[in-house]
């Protein structure tokens, strides 16, 4: 699966620290392919919806809606293989 090159709100990558994180994803034509859980702290949060992903040249990113409808942003660093994460800055209802 190629992700399609999206229109991202980039106000919602504000100030909001990033904190790295591990994250499970399911790996079809390509690895993390799509997230389906990932940590805060030891707890594990299930990812409901992927609500947006994109790429930048180094860099493979998705805002993902958890229960609650609290939305995330995971951030990919590809080349050294780390994932980060944060609350995203937008209120998803």
């Amino acid at each position: 699966m190629v992700l399609p090159v999206t229109t991202v709100n980039r106000s919602d990558m504000g100030p909001k620290p990033w904190n790295r994180t591990e994250v499970s994803c399911l790996a079809g034509f390509r690895a993390n392919e799509r997230p389906v859980s990932f940590l805060i702290g030891e707890a594990e949060i299930e990812v409901r919806a992927i609500v947006e992903s994109w790429r930048e040249p180094e860099y493979l990113y998705f805002k993902v809606e958890v229960e609650g409808g609290r939305v995330y942003i995971l951030w990919h660093h590809e080349h050294e293989d780390y994932w980060q994460v944060r609350e995203s800055l937008q209120n998803r209802r």
